[in-house]
């Protein structure tokens, strides 16, 4: 039988233990200082052993989570998902865009754990698979300007959105009411008060929320729809705003939801889901949404 010498660690770096023949719990006959290739040898076989539990370890982390929203709420879904995150450990991966981006999207990567967005544009959407909602708020439409315009002082509601549009002189971005639900809810105001037509020429529609206050802030247009959630994030930015109220002579009501998959189908990420789910529940996230205007 080939003879085989089995060298333990001690306490000492330098030396190694030659374990008691017979002995399975390497009784120490004698301990003898090793050449230098054993221990770079006793060395390697260390770190391959950490190497292997650290890999174990990443493979067990919760698997990641995958929220889509519309544009025009970036920033409260970043502040629930920081917020949610430093509670739980999961970490979310974010996507944004209108709504109909967001869903050419979910369809085409086969993945989305959580939809955040109007529950009328996300009841239309085909094949997602997202039957739980979550109320979150309903949306608001505003009016907003950029620094510097001539507004007259106490606009409220629908007659100071026509006193500001009678201004022929003042350009007017909004997102485009085929994709976004912003731009929908502008393009029922307008119509129902009787002012689309006659914006056609100064009218410039763009593909989302953060367009129409990036166009404010850089001064390139004079008045643009947006949401109050994005007003009030970019306030600083603008000149002012006025807030719309949805309902009869106006646009039809924005219900913002979470809308989820079914709690009983099987998906990686389902434990996550479950945790979002009630972390949107909580005083904590209800005050994210307060803020924004919610």
């Amino acid at each position: 039988m080939k003879k085989v010498t089995c060298l333990l660690a001690t306490a000492r770096p330098d030396v190694l233990a030659v374990p008691r023949a017979g002995s399975l719990m390497g009784g120490v006959d004698v301990c003898l200082k090793p050449n230098r290739r054993q221990v770079l040898g006793v060395g390697a076989a260390a770190v391959a052993l950490w190497l292997g539990s650290a890999r174990l370890v990443g493979a067990q982390t919760v698997p990641s989570l995958l929220v889509m929203a519309g544009a025009g709420y970036k920033r409260p879904v970043e502040a629930l998902c920081a917020a949610f995150t430093q509670t739980s450990g999961v970490v979310v991966e974010r996507s944004y865009g209108n709504l109909q981006q967001i869903f050419a999207q979910a369809q085409a990567s086969g993945r989305v754990d959580v939809l955040v967005g109007d529950a009328s544009f996300i009841d239309k959407a085909q094949g997602l698979q997202l039957p739980r909602r979550i109320p979150l708020g309903q949306g608001i439409l505003a009016l907003a300007w950029r620094r510097n315009l001539p507004v007259p002082a106490g606009l409220i509601g629908l007659a100071g959105v026509r006193q500001l549009l009678a201004a022929s002189r003042w350009s007017v971005a909004m997102p485009n009411p085929q994709q976004a639900v912003y731009g929908l809810a502008a393009k029922q105001l307008l119509q129902a008060q009787g002012l689309w037509d006659g914006l056609q020429d100064r009218l410039k529609v763009v593909s989302t929320v953060p367009q129409v206050s990036a166009y404010l802030s850089s001064g390139e247009v004079d008045l643009g729809f947006m949401n109050l959630t994005e007003a009030l994030a970019v306030k600083d930015q603008l000149g002012g705003f006025i807030q719309l109220p949805s309902g009869e002579g106006s646009y039809t009501e924005v219900a913002i939801v979470a809308a989820l998959p079914d709690a009983s189908k099987a998906a990686v990420a389902l434990n996550s889901i479950q945790q979002f789910a009630l972390f949107l529940e909580t005083p904590a996230a209800r005050d994210i949404l307060r803020r924004a205007g919610l």
